[in-house]
């Protein structure tokens, strides 16, 4: 009889404890108030480059910070300006708002004009996973993306000074 006791004794134990394991695995998303976490891993970065040393600059967007650096011409090696600053929630929640990953994905722009010596802008998205980058001739607009290269635009007029 002790052994039998033991042995279910031992199957309830086990019964309750599977339960426990996966459930307690489990990883749940507690909401109080205003103040949810919302991070993200979404990263923005966009830039220009010319040929022949012309000069360049790069712009990296994330949820918590923007740099920004630009490469003097005829010294692109060297880095002028160098700015960052932190980004607002709700800055972030607009940034947030001009991004279609589905469609930015769709786009195909591949050009190369800084090859010809030529300029080039280009915009790449990272988030997790996904990653996707477009380059164009610089100054180009392109209607699915336009709010977006307009904001890019805002923002490098804002550290470029």
């Amino acid at each position: 009889m002790t052994k039998i006791y033991t042995y279910m004794k031992l199957t309830a134990i086990f019964i309750l404890a599977i339960p426990l394991f996966f459930f307690g695995c489990i990883k749940t998303d507690i909401n109080i108030g205003s103040h949810k976490s919302s991070d993200s891993d979404l990263v923005i970065k966009a830039g220009y480059e010319c040929g022949w040393g012309s000069g360049t600059d790069s712009l990296e967007i994330s949820q918590k910070l923007i740099r920004y650096v630009y490469y003097v011409p005829a010294k692109s090696s060297e880095p002028v300006l160098r700015k960052s600053r932190s980004v607002t929630e709700a800055e972030w929640a607009g940034i947030l708002s001009l991004v279609n990953k589905d469609e930015f994905a769709g786009l195909n722009y591949q050009e190369c004009n800084v090859c010809f010596d030529g300029c080039d802008d280009w915009i790449f998205i990272q988030d997790g996973t996904f990653s996707h980058k477009i380059t164009y001739a610089k100054g180009n607009q392109i209607d699915s993306i336009l709010n977006l290269q307009k904001k890019l635009a805002d923002l490098r007029a804002e550290f470029n000074q």
